[in-house]
């Protein structure tokens, strides 16, 4: 086969895309990697440290209960 039919050959083709389809995925698994390295590594953000998810009234704490009194009267 001369050179110009190599590029012609449909076997030729279908190896030369499986390769270049194996090399993209390759890097995108070492991608991939590094940011699962990188997340895991990285320290949680302040305010998730310092409130609990079920703590707390959901920020209603400072407000009146405007039903209640004293005398048990509503």
């Amino acid at each position: 086969m001369s050179s110009g039919k190599t590029a012609e050959d449909p076997s030729w083709k279908t190896r030369e895309q499986a390769s270049e389809n194996q090399y993209a995925r390759s890097k995108e698994q070492e991608q991939l990697k590094a940011i699962r390295d990188e997340l895991a590594n990285k320290q949680p953000a302040k305010s998730e440290l310092d409130k609990d998810f079920e703590g707390g009234f959901g920020g209603q704490e400072d407000l009146e209960d405007r039903y209640a009194t004293t005398s048990g009267e509503h």
